[in-house]
């Protein structure tokens, strides 16, 4: 992956009192760390993954969707019910066959379409150029990855990259994925924790926001 990387004094001044122990970043120290930044672009994550990573998706959500609508078109066309008096069965009212075949079908859309969005999210590599952010996702095709640009200071997270957990400090147990917004944005961009921050520290200094107004 294209990019510099940081300078030693810049990751010293970046270094935690102790092993995993959080620094409070002031308006200085953030101006200090975006003096870093040239136009040169620098990359500050890398996911370390080709860009078919994601390949499969396509067939999966497409699996998944077909499994759904074979369901809901052999629900609607076989269902029965039993009939208490008779005790024949009989096929089943057609409210039910269409609700349940509906049902099945909004399912299997929203499996499929979940997965694919959620892989169109998903941050191959940031890097910076200057005061601007350069997210690289991976195509919903699985095929390819694509470029946005936005400002470093319309994004934010409001989570800590930092856990003081794992090798790299910043393991969370439950989820390795560390979502990241922009402002006025609907839905977040995903970042896996197992992918290499050349300063998580800096990182945090950059993004994170307790509060976002």
């Amino acid at each position: 992956m294209a990019g510099r990387y940081w300078h030693r004094p810049l990751a010293q001044m970046m270094q935690w009192r102790g092993k995993h122990k959080a620094v409070r970043m002031g308006g200085g120290q953030l101006r200090k760390v975006m003096g870093q930044f040239k136009d040169t672009p620098t990359t500050i994550y890398d996911r370390q993954v080709k860009a078919t990573h994601y390949s499969w998706a396509p067939w999966v959500a497409a699996g998944q969707m077909l499994m759904f609508i074979n369901f809901a078109d052999f629900y609607y066309r076989h269902s029965t019910e039993k009939n208490e008096e008779t005790g024949e069965y009989t096929i089943a009212p057609l409210w039910k066959r269409l609700g349940i075949a509906g049902i099945s079908l909004v399912a299997g859309v929203s499996i499929g379409g979940g997965l694919l969005h959620f892989v169109s999210r998903s941050v191959r590599s940031m890097q910076v150029e200057g005061k601007m952010v350069v997210l690289e996702t991976f195509r919903m095709t699985g095929r390819g990855t694509r470029k946005a640009k936005y400002p470093i200071g319309q994004m934010f997270s409001r989570d800590k990259l930092v856990t003081g957990v794992g090798d790299k400090g910043v393991s969370k147990g439950g989820s390795p994925q560390y979502s990241i917004y922009v402002k006025g944005g609907s839905y977040a961009y995903i970042m896996n924790r197992d992918g290499k921050f050349m300063d998580p520290h800096v990182f945090d200094t950059l993004f994170y926001r307790a509060s976002v107004f």
